[in-house]
């Protein structure tokens, strides 16, 4: 049985699509351990992440926070790719409860934010994603009449002691419809966490909403990358929102299939 070493990089987008990428490599790497050719991982650490995350110090951040070590050195590398096509393609084959653990064992292996103070958290993906944008940025986009209605479903599945947590980014006068004609009881669950496109340094940073959606009792996705890898991390209830973009596009099966269009 022969080998090669394979690693996953020169992607330079967000944090959600790189590390989806890089999930998609040790996911691959993972499950060769019986085919005739054994693929080992070899981590490339994230070099340079966009919204705000380009520096060193960031970079440096968001490595310790993954928690997958860089074990490059004395390495020759047979195999660079972007993404692992066969992982994107069928998750689920991949994705299997020991694949789980190790990516989960490396999450949790380097200090974290504090976890989820509220049951339920919505990522509502904005910031470049607008509906004056065109192609992919605007199919990304969902409007507030679609969590208007989305929201209080979801909250009717659960105690009505459970909160709930809105991330994204942008003012909150660019969010307050989507609580129009809502009771009172519901809206006084919500807490709105918003941040600032390409900041790095603030309250809602991207490591805080980041682990939030990670440790949620109930996590409803948005058409992103970051929420994508923050459900494979989640080991709770999942609800998945369809996105065309390349690698998460196809749900794992514990995940809730939702019926809400978009």
């Amino acid at each position: 049985m022969g080998y090669k070493n394979y690693t996953i990089r020169g992607k330079k987008d967000g944090f959600g699509c790189q590390y989806n990428a890089k999930l998609s490599g040790l996911a691959f790497c993972l499950n060769s351990k019986n085919w005739t050719t054994r693929y080992n991982y070899i981590h490339t650490p994230f070099m340079s992440v966009s919204h705000g995350w380009r520096e060193e110090e960031a970079t440096r951040k968001l490595n310790q926070f993954v928690g997958i070590p860089d074990n490059r050195v004395g390495r020759k590398i047979h195999v660079p790719k972007r993404f692992e096509g066969k992982v994107f393609g069928d998750p689920n084959a991949f994705y299997n409860s020991c694949t789980l653990d190790t990516i989960r064992g490396y999450y949790w292996s380097t200090p974290k934010p504090a976890p989820a103070d509220c049951e339920i958290v919505v990522h509502i993906r904005r910031g470049d994603v607008q509906l004056h944008r065109g192609g992919d940025r605007r199919r990304r986009y969902m409007p507030n009449d679609w969590y208007n209605r989305v929201i209080p479903d979801v909250a009717s599945r659960y105690p009505s002691h459970f909160k709930i947590a809105i991330h994204s980014e942008g003012e909150m006068s660019e969010f307050e419809s989507i609580m129009d004609s809502w009771s009172p009881r519901l809206i006084e669950r919500v807490v709105f966490k918003l941040a600032k496109d390409w900041v790095a340094d603030q309250e809602f940073d991207l490591l805080t909403a980041f682990h939030e959606m990670v440790t949620a009792k109930v996590l409803v996705m948005s058409k992103s990358g970051l929420a994508y890898t923050a459900a494979i991390l989640n080991e709770n209830d999942v609800f998945f929102l369809r996105n065309g973009a390349r690698g998460q596009k196809i749900p794992l099966n514990h995940w809730t299939r939702t019926t809400w269009g978009g």
